[in-house]
């Protein structure tokens, strides 16, 4: 099941988050760190509304962010919906131990839906360059590389799925 998350499950939240930062950098991939994500913007991510949980067994095991707020970077890239309004999809996490059994694919499906329910023309998003997780899951789901920016931590592919035809 996956619901809008509440106050009382920050913990548990973070938790995911601090579990995917130890995974990722037990394999070399250094996207996360102590700044990124913080406590405190998954406190934000909740109290705004825009977090939304993957539960399974009443334990939440999946993390995903869904709004409309985008880095500044973004606007250096031709994107194919240049009229419609974008979902932004942030912080897909998947608690370690629970990876590779689909979740990120039915939180992906649950943003597209999302996106179309709300009147989003099209979902974009960045993945790390050496997330080849990440990468496989969002070209596997038809989503378009449009570019590349550079955040704090290196180069990150901007991925682009238009719902609408709002370019035109």
């Amino acid at each position: 099941m996956i619901k809008k998350l509440s106050m009382d499950q920050l913990s548990d939240a973070f938790s995911i988050i601090e579990s995917v930062i130890d995974k990722m950098n037990a394999e070399q991939i250094f996207q996360w760190d102590e700044q990124y994500p913080s406590r405190e913007i998954i406190k934000k991510d909740i109290s705004e509304g825009s977090a939304f949980g993957f539960f399974q067994s009443d334990e939440l095991r999946g993390y995903i962010v869904l709004n409309e707020e985008y880095s500044p970077e973004y606007n250096s890239l031709e994107w194919k919906d240049k009229n419609g309004t974008a979902l932004i999809v942030h912080r897909l996490s998947i608690k370690a131990d629970c990876q590779g059994q689909g979740i990120a694919k039915q939180l992906m499906m649950f943003a597209e839906e999302y996106a179309i329910n709300r009147g989003n023309s099209s979902i974009r998003l960045d993945a790390f360059l050496h997330n080849k997780a990440a990468l496989s899951l969002y070209d596997n789901l038809g989503y378009t590389k449009v570019g590349t920016v550079t955040f704090r931590k290196g180069e990150f592919y901007c991925y682009e799925k238009v719902f609408l035809c709002s370019s035109i």
